[in-house]
Order: C-alpha cells, then sequence, then structure tokens
C-alpha cells in the first residue's frame, strides 16, 4: 500500500508541476507579446515626433511674414499639446487596465494553485485513511 500511496503522491506533485510549467510558459508568451506591444508603440512616438519636426521646420521656411508664422507655430503648438495630453491620458488608463486585469489574472491563477494543491492534499489524505 505505500507504493500506492507514493504513486498517488507522485502523480499530484506531477499535475501541480505541469500546471505550474504552463503558467510559466503562458507568461512568458504574454511578456513577449507586450514586448512586441511596446516596440510598436515606440515606433509611433518616434514618427510622430518625426512629423512634428519636420511639420515646425516646414513652417519656420515657409515664405510668410515672421509675425505670421509665429502666430501660426503657437497655434500648432498648443494643438500638439493638446492632442499629446489626450494621447497620454488615454495611454495611461490604457495601461492601469491592462495591469489591473494582469493583476486580477495572477491572483486567480494562484488561487487555482493553491486549491489545487489542497485539493491533491485532500484526495491523498482521504486515501491514506482508507487504506489503514
Amino acid at each position: 500500500m505505500t507504493l500506492l500511496n507514493n504513486l498517488i503522491k507522485v502523480g499530484g506533485s506531477a499535475v501541480i508541476l505541469k500546471d505550474i510549467a504552463d503558467r510559466i510558459l503562458g507568461a512568458r508568451i504574454n511578456r513577449e507579446q507586450t514586448l512586441r506591444r511596446k516596440n510598436a508603440g515606440m515606433l509611433a512616438m518616434g514618427v510622430a515626433l518625426g512629423g512634428a519636426v519636420g511639420a515646425i521646420a516646414g513652417i519656420l521656411y515657409a515664405p510668410k511674414a515672421g509675425r505670421e508664422t509665429r502666430e501660426e507655430l503657437s497655434q500648432r503648438s498648443c494643438d500638439a499639446w493638446g492632442k499629446m495630453k489626450d494621447n497620454v491620458s488615454a495611454t495611461g488608463h490604457k495601461l492601469v487596465d491592462a495591469v489591473e486585469e494582469k493583476s486580477a489574472r495572477v491572483y486567480t491563477a494562484a488561487e487555482k494553485g493553491v486549491d489545487a494543491a489542497k485539493e491533491s492534499f485532500k484526495e491523498t489524505s482521504d486515501l491514506r485513511e482508507k487504506n489503514a
């Protein structure tokens, strides 16, 4: 009977270890996806910054009077600042939402792991009592 009990314990441990390995693999995949999104965001920011620099250079070298150019530059910079604040705010909210979602997933996964371990321990204890 001790051989059977040992096999039951090892089998339960193997299931728990497989679950842990699956979760680690899932976390790795999520991390890679996050890095891809981050790189895409950096590219978009670079394109936007390059566009802004090009627009400013175009305004400065435009054949208008200095006063008109400065007024137009001031207006466009105010517009760009407002858009940038909105984009940063929206991105911040998305980031907070993503962090909350991921932390909830981690908490749920941890609860499931604890529940699985408790269940395995209970089953082992029940079998031990039954065989005793």
